[in-house]
């Protein structure tokens, strides 16, 4: 085999990368042909916790010819089994690999939960972090929970940076509110938690709201007006908002989609079918959002 030959073969094979020896976890996915030459994302998942889907997102943007870091943020070795208190170290030690790699330019993707990671990790890595994609977003930090045994309010901050507490807003809640949830949701014919995050995104405390005006680097909101988990086009518009107010340099959008649900991705999930956005006459209208929406995120990718 020659010199070239090895050299492309080692560059097309995957990574991975584990907290205990790298400080993170995650697989490094590179396209055969490089599009965007310079440049990788790293993207992760909501509150779902699963590092399976956001491999395959991975896969969908490698396709398409860009280097992808998918990465986990909860429930791998080494990581957070709650959404609570979890730490935004490794996120800034994978954008540091990359960078050393020789990646000159550095973008988040996140989505749910992981859209307010995406924000307010970029918030605090200027310079490392050169561009946010945060898909169904949240435009304040939350307080935490757990999934174990039902969900429970945990009695503090989702994130931690460096570690300090990032400032949250909390529920105001002893416990969470299972019954009323699972009442409205059946009602609704679709999972919402809209009503409990809607006073979040309103009236935030003040410290939580996220410093999105300090990210360095443009930054893309996508969102669903058939968003009825948690109220993402609300939240975007704030962002949008505060970024106006701050005058943010660089430059910002927010696609405001009118199909979708709050799984506003560019692939098919069998979790989607929980929303009605992405059920019967529905169904093909929200595929052509997401796959527009995916569309749109690799010409912002290629703007950088």
């Amino acid at each position: 085999m020659s010199k070239q030959a090895s050299e492309f073969q080692e560059k097309s094979k995957n990574k991975t990368f584990h907290m205990k020896t790298d400080g993170f976890h995650g697989e490094l996915f590179r396209p055969e042909q490089d599009s965007y030459p310079g440049k990788a994302l790293i993207c992760f998942s909501g509150s779902d916790g699963r590092f399976e889907w956001t491999r395959m997102l991975a896969q969908v943007f490698q396709a398409h010819g860009l280097t992808v870091l998918a990465l986990a943020y909860v429930m791998e070795e080494g990581l957070p089994r709650a959404f609570y208190h979890i730490p935004i170290d490794p996120l800034e030690t994978a954008a540091r690999h990359l960078h050393g790699m020789g990646y000159e330019k550095v973008g988040l993707w996140g989505i749910s939960k992981g859209a307010e990671l995406a924000l307010t990790a970029g918030s605090h890595l200027p310079g490392l972090v050169n561009a946010v994609v945060a898909v169904a977003p949240m435009n304040a930090v939350c307080q935490g929970f757990s999934e174990e045994k039902g969900i429970t309010i945990m009695p503090g901050s989702a994130w931690t940076f460096h570690g300090e507490e990032v400032p949250y807003t909390p529920f105001g809640l002893d416990k969470f509110p299972t019954g009323q949830v699972v009442w409205k949701s059946l009602k609704a014919r679709e999972v919402t938690m809209y009503d409990l995050y809607i006073p979040l995104v309103k009236n935030p405390d003040p410290a939580a709201i996220i410093r999105a005006e300090d990210i360095t680097g443009p930054i893309l909101l996508i969102s669903s007006k058939m968003d009825t988990m948690w109220p993402s086009s609300e939240a975007a518009e704030q962002v949008v908002g505060r970024l106006r107010e701050k005058g943010f340099s660089y430059p910002y959008q927010h696609l405001n989609y009118d199909y979708g649900s709050h799984l506003f991705v560019p692939m098919e999930l069998r979790l989607a079918k929980a929303f009605k956005g992405e059920r019967g006459k529905y169904k093909e209208l929200s595929r052509k959002a997401r796959m527009d929406s995916l569309i749109k995120t690799l010409e912002f990718v290629a703007r950088w």
